[in-house]
């Protein structure tokens, strides 16, 4: 669709980014024959061999064209180190880019949101659940817990590392249970659930928009660019879009639903007014609605991981020698198999780095995978990699202290913000990783691990004390692109609050977001699934309102 027939449409709603969040929302919305969508994304569409195959997230991260490539300024808790915030720059969003891993979280997550925003059950696990279930068709689906009949293709591991099954009986040896991640009971060790079906991508777009394409009330718009959001004394009228050497103006009749992402939606706020109003007058932007809290709360989930050369399976690092990519590639195109249609995640687990924690704090990932950071390195793609056969542990906080800003210097809508956020600010991350390191090396010493081990990769040896530890900490600490929070919801009262109950702007009318910006918290897992179900709460929400 182009400019014209946008501003023809005359939406009810206007959806801003094409995400997980945003094909979600207009998806849902369109099914209501009534209201008329638009759906604008800045990027380009999905259709792409890159996007279908699995392994192609190789070839989609750090790419202008399918990555934002949010840059952070220098970390002062990392040595000045600075870091790529993938986000994909696509319908689909990061649903089109990332790792694939199908997980939701803990319960606890939820049910601390609920206890933030103050609402009762709102927000809660139990509140969310039905959500997860409603936006799920999972293939082995044997429990109210798991959906078999939503949007979303789920689908378990083809092929397994042999080591992934090590990873998990070290699991059980050291007293968790073996579990299914998404289901009742989630803190354990399990088995990655892929978004993937028949051995191939499926991303949100995938589910929610391309079955619906034809409906008459729902317009999708690529490479087009929204300028800002139109306030008239406080509410929101519609969208200023751009496109090419264009710039027009899109009523919308009754809402603007902001899903750029936590970044950007937090950068289209800002150079619409909206915002804290030191910033927004600094940067030569009038101020529509002041909101203090916008842009802050900015959370990131920060890992790292220990490798190990390996004697025997296969590992994505060798698939770079001709022989073994070949015959990955006939696997994956001939048979929807092997290592390229799987994918980088294939364990995972929930655990604690004491035994008195109320609740995990540490998520853990097998990868048959693995790479050493440089002290250039801003993301894994640009890491040193091993042409040896090496696998990976990898530890994420679950709930990281650190909390850092977004803001903007200048009203140019196509300019970036600024991030500023210190990975390992607060020394209790800290503290928290150099326990994570020892949790790592013991489960690659258990005998299910150590008999298939042949030597470290990373670190090269392993250090003998804390302080050793903690310098490791500081040079292989990572990003997980699970960015969130400088949107976060709360009571209307609350100070701290961007958003509602009912995720609409405090302070303005017509006027909502609903991506991962919204949550308090960062979740204790990857972040697309839960931003999913936020999406699908957020629906219901403008529905029960309308």
């Amino acid at each position: 669709m182009r400019l014209d027939d946008a501003v023809r449409m005359n939406p009810d709603y206007v959806v801003v980014g094409g995400g997980p969040a945003g094909c979600v929302v207009a998806g849902r919305l369109s099914e209501d024959p009534t209201v008329k969508v638009l759906l604008v994304e800045a990027g380009r569409d999905s259709d792409s061999p890159k996007v279908r195959m699995p392994a192609g997230v190789a070839l989609l991260v750090g790419n202008d064209t399918w990555d934002w490539k949010w840059e952070t300024g220098p970390d002062p808790s990392l040595g000045g180190r600075q870091f790529t915030w993938s986000a994909g720059k696509c319908l689909g969003g990061g649903s089109s880019i990332h790792g694939q891993v199908n997980i939701r979280g803990l319960p606890s997550d939820y049910d601390e949101w609920a206890d933030i925003v103050g609402h009762g059950d709102e927000w809660s696990y139990a509140d969310l659940l039905p959500r997860f279930v409603r936006c799920e068709n999972y293939e082995s689906a044997d429990s109210a817990y798991r959906g078999n009949s939503g949007p979303l293709a789920v689908s378990d591991i083809k092929d397994l590392h042999p080591m992934a099954e090590a990873f998990v009986r070290a699991g059980e040896d050291l007293g968790y249970p073996r579990t299914d991640l998404n289901g009742e009971h989630p803190s354990g060790f399990g088995f990655t659930q892929a978004t993937q079906k028949d051995g191939r991508r499926f991303n949100a777009y995938d589910g929610y928009i391309r079955p619906h394409v034809g409906r008459p009330n729902l317009m999708v718009l690529t490479k087009t660019r929204v300028h800002r959001v139109l306030l008239e004394d406080g509410i929101a009228t519609g969208v200023e879009l751009g496109a090419g050497d264009r710039t027009v103006t899109v009523r919308a009749g009754r809402e603007v639903i902001v899903s750029a992402g936590t970044v950007g939606s937090t950068n289209l706020l800002l150079k619409s007014g909206v915002g804290p109003a030191d910033v927004l007058r600094a940067a030569g932007v009038p101020v529509q609605v002041a909101v203090e809290a916008l842009g802050k709360n900015l959370q990131e989930h920060t890992g790292l991981s220990v490798s190990r050369f390996i004697m025997e399976g296969w590992s994505l690092n060798t698939t770079r020698r001709p022989a073994k990519g070949l015959k990955a590639v006939f696997q994956l195109l001939a048979q929807r198999r092997g290592p390229l249609a799987s994918p980088v995640v294939q364990a995972m687990a929930f655990a604690k780095t004491d035994p008195a924690l109320s609740r995990p704090d540490l998520q853990l990932h097998f990868l048959p995978f693995a790479y050493r950071l440089l002290p250039d390195s801003r993301s894994a793609l640009t890491a040193e990699l091993p042409n040896r056969a090496a696998v990976a542990l990898q530890a994420t906080l679950c709930k990281p202290q650190s909390r850092g800003q977004i803001r903007i210097t200048d009203a140019d809508p196509l300019s970036r913000p600024t991030i500023d956020h210190q990975l390992l600010g607060d020394e209790r991350d800290v503290r928290t990783l150099v326990e994570a390191c020892k949790l790592l090396t013991g489960i690659f010493q258990n005998p299910n691990m150590a008999r298939t081990v042949d030597a470290n990769f990373n670190p090269p040896v392993d250090p003998t004390s804390d302080e050793g530890w903690e310098e490791y900490v500081r040079s292989a600490t990572n990003v997980a692109y699970h960015h969130c929070g400088t949107c976060r919801m709360g009571d209307a009262k609350d100070p701290q609050a961007v958003v509602d109950p009912s995720l609409r702007v405090i302070g303005a009318q017509r006027l909502r977001v609903i991506d991962a910006s919204v949550m308090p918290v960062v979740p204790s897992s990857n972040t697309y699934i839960p931003t999913v179900a936020v999406a699908e709460k957020g629906v219901d929400l403008i529905r029960a309102a309308a």
